[in-house]
């Protein structure tokens, strides 16, 4: 049973990298996401490109980052969160892209002929309309996070391995050794975190967005 304390606490090295995957993805996808959608023909033309860019196996780059990480010396603990945003980051993107596209025409022609402010445009009709959208994508890509953890947390390169702190790392080690209780442990504190978060954190969210900013 000592093993759960260990799991738990490795689990909160964990969450953070997953928080600084949805902060990070949040703060450089948002704006190029906004200026997409509210761009229509650019809307057509990146909403297939950013889907597929979401469905590609992302640990088919993870060589290549894990050369840069040894030839850097950037230790895995700070750059398994740019492992896990290869495959996450984009769901924010997409999510966000197709939020700033329903904006309706009427609300953009009326923050134009109140000439707001960039800032104002932003706080009053840009977040407010994209909100929603960003909460399904940030919800996606959280999950997606986890999910990469395990193979994102201990990669190799030839002879060097790579190792950082956190659950995934745990799962991955205890699976590579065949000790099937440290998996079923792993497995289960992971999936406390996921539906704990999920019970208290976004589905509280999404109950907010879905009352407040929802455009329909």
């Amino acid at each position: 049973m000592g093993e759960f304390g260990e799991a738990f606490l490795l689990g909160l090295a964990t969450l953070a990298r997953v928080v600084a995957v949805l902060i990070l993805g949040t703060v450089i996808w948002v704006p190029v996401g906004v200026w997409i959608g509210m761009n229509p023909r650019w809307a057509r033309l990146m909403q297939p490109v950013v889907q597929v860019l979401a469905s590609f196996p992302a640990n088919f780059l993870f060589p290549f980052f894990t050369l840069f990480l040894i030839a850097t010396h950037i230790s895995l603990d700070v750059g398994g969160i740019l492992l896990m945003a290869l495959g996450s980051q984009w769901y924010i993107l997409f999510n966000v892209i197709a939020g700033a596209s329903a904006i309706p025409n009427d609300l953009r022609e009326a923050a134009t002929s109140l000439q707001l402010s960039r800032s104002l445009r932003w706080r009053t009709l840009i977040l407010p309309g994209i909100f929603p959208a960003w909460v399904t994508g940030a919800i996606t890509a959280a999950g997606g996070a986890w999910n990469a953890s395990i193979v994102s947390e201990i990669v190799s390169y030839g002879h060097d391995t790579l190792q950082a702190t956190g659950l995934g790392a745990y799962i991955a080690n205890a699976t590579t050794s065949g000790d099937f209780h440290r998996v079923l442990i792993g497995v289960i504190v992971m999936s406390i975190y996921v539906v704990g978060l999920n019970r208290l954190f976004w589905q509280r969210l999404n109950h907010v967005a879905e009352r407040r900013y929802a455009l329909t």
